[in-house]
């Protein structure tokens, strides 16, 4: 198995300095897709426009993979509360 880091883009750059042992490239994309998302159901709620990024680099440092979500809420028509 091989060490894949996680970095997130989340209004700065939250760097991975452990990593974690994969078994392959379906494995990385998964961790990638399901970290990002679970950071996307925290943000969702707090901003209307936001940007949330992970990359993913291996032990050489070589870029992998690149995991990119951009979440906009917008009001078709905003109700009076």
């Amino acid at each position: 198995m091989a060490r894949y880091f996680f970095e997130i883009e989340n209004g700065g750059l939250h760097r991975d300095d452990t990593g974690a042992e994969c078994r392959d490239l379906d494995e990385v994309r998964a961790i990638a897709v399901r970290t990002l998302t679970g950071i996307a159901a925290e943000e969702a709620i707090l901003h209307d426009q936001h940007t949330i990024a992970v990359a993913v680099r291996d032990a050489a440092g070589t870029s992998v993979l690149d995991v990119i979500l951009t979440l906009t809420a917008a009001w078709s028509r905003r109700a009076e509360a």
